[in-house]
């Protein structure tokens, strides 16, 4: 009877990780002929991500700044029999990268309002600090802290509207 509900929630989330958190509009990433896929591995939704030499395979991994930010766009699957639910795309499935707007996110550290979003080298995964100081492991991805929130806790990151200059 594991499947059965457990318990009932009061209040509905504020956010979900990778979900739009306003109405401004998103800036996604030009995708090349065929579109963005997921690289060896797959990827795991609401992380930064890096594209590969070939421009089309992205991944977690990278030195460099993010190509962008893994936002949901209804490419979660649900691959086990009787799954609930996942924040993991496939290897080989298509991806949508947003370079810029507002989404909600989860980071390992705690955040506040005007912090630099910074990406781990190794997962993708967030973490915040004030801008110039990036955490070890990790990169600026030119994101900020728009909602501040306890690490673990859902957060809204803002991407710039637009495109970086170098």
């Amino acid at each position: 009877m594991s499947d059965f509900q457990q318990t009932v929630s009061y209040t509905w989330p504020q956010g979900f990780p990778g979900a739009p958190a306003s109405a401004n509009p998103i800036r996604t990433a030009i995708a090349p002929e065929g579109g963005f896929i997921a690289g060896e591995g797959g990827l795991t939704i609401a992380r930064f991500v890096w594209r590969h030499e070939d421009g089309v395979s992205l991944s977690h991994t990278g030195t460099t700044t993010p190509a962008g930010f893994l936002y949901h766009s209804q490419q979660g699957l649900t691959t086990q029999y009787l799954q609930s639910a996942t924040m993991t795309l496939p290897q080989g499935f298509m991806a949508s990268l947003a370079e810029g707007g507002d989404f909600w996110a989860v980071a390992s550290t705690a955040a506040t309002a005007g912090q630099a979003v910074h990406a781990s080298t190794d997962d993708g995964s967030l973490q915040t600090a004030p801008a110039g100081n990036a955490p070890q492991g990790t990169v600026a991805t030119g994101w900020t802290v728009s909602r501040g929130g306890n690490a673990g806790e859902p957060i809204i990151i803002s991407g710039p509207m637009h495109p970086m200059t170098a």
